[in-house]
């Protein structure tokens, strides 16, 4: 018994005496709670960032395209949150969100007090991305989170999510150039859900999904990570600016500019497959014109950590 407590001592002992950066090296995954997300571990690195004049899809709002350096390892979701992660950040903290949430039935998306995280209007289990959350919605989990933990959890800068997206890649999505080669690696617009989407321009391959797909179902991207592009779109942390002039080269947020416009990332099973595009971006309104809160069926979000 003395021989094993010895043990179990020295080994916690070696631990502590561990760099963050060496428990949790760049490659590895790791979960802080029996409730928290996965972490996949990004190394530092660089990246440029943006879309490039020549590409067809480009939209002013992603350029110039400039070099970004993430100088140290960081911590990024490997999946997105899913309804049953916050479903446990409700239950424990006792957050309460009005309900009310956005979709679309015809051209023009419409308000429901009907709906909300728990009913976005279409089936999900615990296992999909939770949805019908507001950017508001969002800090607020990444604060218990990193209460609960004692570690520092955050929504991903953009610029992090955008190296974390490509993964080495410079192509305009990370499996490649084509939009129609994509229902392997992403769920949006596409044959499986021509139907219910009328007039809307789609991918020409089957995805298999309608609605939002339970989180992992599609390959991943060169760094092991899940539905970067498509399934729900994903708040970031920046506020909104109409170009990058002036954006931070290190991969910092970006904290300047109209910080009542969230950034979006990453576009969701409801777009267009242009959208679908690492360098995709679009600002919107944390709150709509009667004051409520912005929250969408097909906006989600995933979580990064401070390797300290």
């Amino acid at each position: 018994m003395k021989v094993g407590l010895f043990i179990v001592a020295a080994f916690f002992s070696s631990a502590s005496s561990l760099s963050a950066e060496e428990l949790h090296p760049p490659g590895s995954e790791f979960q802080d709670c029996e409730n928290c997300p996965v972490m996949s571990v990004l190394p530092a690195g660089r990246f440029y960032m943006g879309s490039p004049t020549t590409d067809p899809q480009n939209g002013f709002d992603e350029g110039p395209q400039h070099e970004v350096r993430i100088a140290s390892s960081f911590a990024i979701g490997k999946f997105e949150v899913t309804r049953g992660e916050f479903a446990a950040f409700v239950q424990a903290s006792g957050y309460s969100m009005e309900e009310g949430c956005h979709h679309r039935t015809g051209p023009q998306p419409e308000y429901s007090d009907v709906f909300h995280w728990l009913n976005p209007s279409y089936e999900q289990t615990d296992h999909h991305p939770v949805v019908c959350v507001s950017w508001n919605d969002t800090q607020a989990y990444v604060a218990w989170l990193s209460r609960a933990t004692g570690q520092s959890y955050r929504l991903p800068s953009e610029a992090e999510w955008e190296y974390a997206t490509r993964a080495g890649t410079s192509t305009s999505r990370y499996w490649g150039s084509s939009e129609d080669d994509g229902c392997a690696f992403a769920n949006g617009a596409d044959l499986s859900s021509e139907a219910d989407l009328p007039g809307w321009t789609v991918a020409q391959c089957h995805d298999g999904y309608l609605h939002s797909a339970e989180v992992g179902s599609f390959k991943p991207n060169a760094f092991g990570l899940h539905d970067m592009l498509g399934n729900v779109a994903e708040w970031v942390e920046d506020c909104w600016n109409e170009t990058f002039e002036g954006a931070p080269a290190d991969g910092s947020v970006w904290r300047e500019g109209d910080c009542t416009r969230p950034i979006l990332r990453g576009a969701s099973w409801h777009d267009d497959p242009r959208f679908l595009r690492s360098a995709n971006r679009y600002g919107f309104d944390a709150l709509d014109w009667d004051n409520k809160e912005i929250r969408y069926y097909n906006f989600g979000f995933r979580v990064a950590r401070t390797i300290q």
